[in-house]
């Protein structure tokens, strides 16, 4: 596994929050597989009527949403 040092300037004050958003990032991106994977194995198992891209989306907004409540 290869390791990339990147430079960016941010506002004051966003530095913890930036870097915290940019490890959760390559967390997923090194487990993304692995999700992928487990989420393939649950398919069928939550009775809905709606679409896995629905759900993805649901997800989405609601991290989004206590993301924005933290602040």
């Amino acid at each position: 596994m290869g390791e990339i040092v990147i430079r960016v300037n941010v506002p004051e004050g966003y530095e913890e929050s930036f870097k915290k958003e940019v490890e959760e990032m390559a967390k997923y991106l090194r487990n993304r597989e692995k999700l992928r994977k487990n989420m393939e194995k649950l398919f069928g198992i939550l009775k809905t009527d709606k679409t896995w891209k629905e759900l993805k989306r649901e997800m989405h907004e609601e991290r989004l949403a206590r993301y924005l409540d933290s602040y």
